[in-house]
């Protein structure tokens, strides 16, 4: 291929192609800047700059690189536009990605997959940090150097905090296979999309596969909204419980059931390292102290100050950028791009020297730092003036602050708590529990709180059924005692047969708490069931009164129309007795069974049996 250049680059072979256009290895004509001579040019073709929201994707890249500088982050030089070419520079790196890897047949033991989420965490944290959700962290994006340190690449999609949302026509921006549920049902964004989609890296480093399979992009969406995905060490046996539960926590379908934040989490992986290694340390190394994490899923193991980053040479390794990338025409195929050198420029001076040129400029971040501190030297008198007003406005905020900050009084929480119950209702107390618990902890003498204990207690119970949830997730129905897998079951059945899940939790009490005839009492009376089983038994009984009222307003609604039913039967019998008599034999074949229609099937038999008797021959075909 003929070489041509890009701004300060000569243009050498082609290293990736994808999507948004083509990446290519080049050298730096002039190296006296001090920028690497070999970096990785990506580059945005005309045709696909014309496409909508393809400009700004590319663009929004850019920035995002622009402001993260870390070892585990692919990093930006410069970047530029040249004869409708979009492109800039970065760093190169030989190595392969780890999508690479996997395809290779490589399968990664626990001790690799939990590094590689170390030093991903790392990176994430700096991103994060600085506003930055990458939003597609999947194996093509992570490339493996020869040292086996790893770096994020392709921040395409990446997403400012609180800058504007790019989106394509479906709506939808990522990679399925590794998408969290929020981005595949289209809810807003947080760092802990991030996190979803390191879970189901790691998961796939394991076990050589991606946590779901499905056909088309439609089920893989559904499948990461509401299926479950199975225990990795299913695939890869040797995986530690305590890894295979910290997956499935960061696979967890709520947000707030991941970790707080990548430092967090990184913490714990290096927490649970350390643990998971120590028997297999040799007898004569330094003992370590570290205990072992506890089992809170949010603990922060270590007491350190900031994270340790791995260590990384003065010098950028060079890495490769994996084929996945890119799917556009390239700069070779591009008819647009003029044959021979003189379509590139070696300065910004001679850019706007060039007649006719279509290059608009190259930049450095080297030279936008350089330009931003001369612009700060140029205004410092008016920068002092306005910071001089900016610490009279800090002063005024820093006393209103101070007001705002002053504890705030029994009255006040108590009406702050009740207005919101009465907004809210007591479905979900997360939005007011905060508020709840300052209340009991700091005013534990007021008279009121008899009238809040109803709420607390409420509330105390949904964080119950959140852990169940979560012990769900973390450890399978084998952790459970008896009560708790009949209470789950009985949960699963109500959600699409509230009559059969309300007669499971009425049988489930009756099972355990039989002195309890009428089913309606606080606590249980059976002394042979433990402390724990009892909060269950109580939660039960909650969900009788839910159901109850659920299949009473079931019932009321079935009961009108099967009522219509027989009527129109009846008014058939005379007229029409097949007809009529094939509506009596549904109604007892779809009713059967059910106590509130009980009465309404006896009415079809014993209507079936006079058509017997006064329509023999009538044909019920």
């Amino acid at each position: 291929m003929e070489m041509r250049k890009l701004g300060p680059y000569q243009i050498g072979k082609k290293i990736g192609k994808g999507g948004m256009g083509a990446v290519y290895e080049a050298v730096l004509e002039d190296s006296s800047s001090g920028s690497p001579e070999r970096v990785a040019i990506k580059a945005l073709s005309p045709h696909m700059a014309m496409a909508e929201g393809f400009r700004e994707r590319f663009e929004a890249e850019i920035d995002s690189l622009k402001k993260l500088q870390h070892e585990g982050i692919v990093r930006l030089y410069g970047y530029g536009e040249q004869d409708g070419v979009l492109f800039y520079s970065m760093e190169l790196v030989e190595g392969t990605s780890l999508e690479e890897e996997l395809n290779a047949g490589r399968r990664f033991d626990w001790r690799e997959t939990i590094d590689i989420g170390i030093q991903v965490c790392r990176a994430l944290k700096h991103a994060h940090d600085h506003g930055v959700v990458h939003r597609d962290i999947k194996p093509a994006n992570l490339l493996l150097d020869k040292q086996g340190r790893i770096k994020i690449a392709d921040f395409g999609i990446a997403r400012l905090y609180g800058g504007t949302q790019l989106t394509t026509a479906g709506g939808v921006l990522g990679t399925a296979d590794y998408m969290s549920p929020e981005q595949a049902d289209g809810q807003p964004i947080s760092e802990r999309c991030d996190q979803y989609s390191l879970g189901g890296v790691m998961y796939a480093l394991l076990a050589g596969r991606p946590p779901f399979r499905a056909r088309t992009m439609t089920e893989m969406l559904q499948m990461q909204c509401f299926s479950e995905p199975e225990p990795v060490s299913r695939y890869a046996p040797d995986t530690p419980s305590q890894l295979n539960g910290l997956i499935l926590q960061l696979l967890s379908k709520d947000p707030a059931d991941r970790f707080p934040n990548a430092r967090v989490l990184s913490r714990h992986m290096e927490a649970m390292e350390r643990a998971l290694s120590r028997p297999v340390e040799p007898v004569d190394e330094e003992p370590q102290s570290e205990s072992l994490p506890t089992e809170t899923p949010f603990s922060d193991p270590i007491s350190s100050a900031e994270d340790v980053s791995p260590l990384m040479p003065t010098e950028m390794e060079t890495a490769g950028v994996p084929s996945q990338f890119f799917d556009a025409p390239t700069i070779a195929e591009l008819s647009s791009v003029a044959d021979g050198p003189s379509a590139g420029v070696g300065s910004e001076s001679d850019v706007a020297d060039q007649p006719g040129s279509l290059v608009k400029r190259f930049t450095s971040l080297d030279d936008e730092v350089r330009l931003a501190r001369e612009e700060s030297h140029r205004w410092n008198w008016s920068l002092t003036a306005q910071i001089a007003v900016l610490l009279l406005a800090l002063g005024g905020l820093t006393w209103g602050g101070w007001y705002l900050m002053q504890p705030v009084s029994a009255d006040e929480l108590y009406q702050q708590i009740t207005k919101q119950i009465e907004r809210d209702g007591t479905n979900d107390l997360r939005g007011v529990s905060a508020k709840l618990e300052t209340f009991f902890e700091r005013f534990a003498d007021d008279p009121r709180t008899d009238q809040l204990r109803p709420a607390w207690e409420e509330w105390e119970l949904q964080k119950l059924e959140n852990r169940l949830r979560l012990k769900s997730n973390l450890l399978g129905s084998d952790a459970f005692s008896p009560v708790e897998q009949l209470y789950g079951a009985a949960h699963s059945v109500s959600r699409t047969n509230p009559a059969h899940g309300l007669a499971m939790f009425q049988a489930l009490v009756a099972l355990y708490d039989p002195t309890d005839a009428t089913l309606e009492t606080k606590t249980s009376t059976d002394m042979s069931v433990d402390q724990g089983d009892r909060r269950w038994l109580i939660l039960a009984r909650r969900q009788i009164q839910k159901l109850g009222t659920v299949v009473e307003e079931l019932t009321a609604t079935q009961r009108a129309a099967l009522l219509e039913r027989l009527t129109e039967a009846s008014r058939l019998q005379s007229s029409r007795p097949a007809a009529a008599r094939r509506m009596y034999q549904a109604i007892v074949e779809l009713y059967d069974g059910q106590p509130w229609a009980e009465s309404l099937v006896e009415e079809a038999r014993s209507q079936i049996d006079d058509s017997v008797i006064h329509h023999p021959s009538a044909d019920i075909n």
